[in-house]
């Protein structure tokens, strides 16, 4: 079975992204646990990160900004058990090496954001750890995702990948517009790779999600928040709220259905 453990084969594999929609308030990070089981999600997604490690202090209001999003360690151990008695699985996105090898012993999933999916020494990491491991596509063309392929394929072995490794078609933009949301490019991924296919969506609305997996996604990361208004971060506005979450799921559990076997 394809992602070990993750029972893709039964159901498609539904991911509520807050990535830093909490703003750094651990408080809202657990409410937005509690609402992502609530709404019937498989998995709550968060990213990881040392500021200094990831930002130049030059750069000093974007330095600010992730600091003040900044959650710690120990935070993302009490996420994790809070995760575990929802029923949800705990993925991370690490932005710096020393955050990657502390989820690597503290989440179920690694992801790996579309800025890094050429950053081998990540990715080796990460593949010599054997966590199960989700890999997003944007700003990649389809030789660039070759290469990662068969660079995944050398290190670990094909049968291997088919087990640990997947690919997400994404389009790196926030939002994207209708017209190049390119799904399309899911289907070709199936025909064309051994690995996992699904879909991380950066779209206004459910329909991209429910079309993706009608073509056949095994895995939704949608964005996901307490509010589309709760601040000016951009996140915001293009994420999911609890029933639009709910109504997410409960669309993709029914077209699963009506796809039959």
């Amino acid at each position: 079975m394809k992602l070990k453990n993750f029972n893709l084969k039964k159901k498609v594999f539904i991911i509520a992204e807050v990535g830093n929609n909490h703003e750094g308030n651990f408080n809202v990070a657990k409410k937005l646990v509690n609402l992502a089981a609530k709404a019937g999600a498989d998995a709550i997604k968060f990213q990881t990160f040392k500021t200094e490690n990831f930002i130049r202090k030059k750069d000093i209001k974007r330095y600010r900004q992730l600091k003040r999003f900044e959650l710690s360690y120990e935070q993302f151990k009490s996420l994790k058990k809070l995760a575990h008695e929802k029923k949800l699985k705990f993925i991370s996105t690490p932005l710096d090496m020393e955050s990657a090898n502390f989820l690597i012993k503290n989440v179920d999933l690694i992801k790996i954001a579309s800025g890094d999916n050429n950053f081998f020494p990540l990715i080796d990491n990460v593949l010599d750890s054997k966590k199960p491991m989700i890999i997003s596509t944007g700003m990649t063309n389809i030789s660039q995702i070759k290469y990662l392929t068969n660079y995944i394929y050398k290190i670990i072995g094909k049968n291997s990948a088919k087990n640990r490794v997947a690919l997400l078609h994404c389009v790196t933009s926030y939002p994207v517009e209708d017209q190049f949301a390119n799904l399309k490019s899911i289907e070709y991924l199936i025909k064309n790779s051994k690995l996992t296919i699904g879909y991380s969506d950066h779209t206004m609305g459910n329909e991209a999600c429910i079309a993706a997996v009608a073509i056949g996604a095994k895995i939704i990361e949608k964005h996901f928040t307490l509010n589309k208004n709760f601040s000016s971060f951009r996140d915001h506005s293009l994420s999911a709220d609890y029933t639009d979450l709910k109504n997410l799921v409960s669309g993709i559990r029914k077209v699963e259905k009506q796809l039959g076997k």
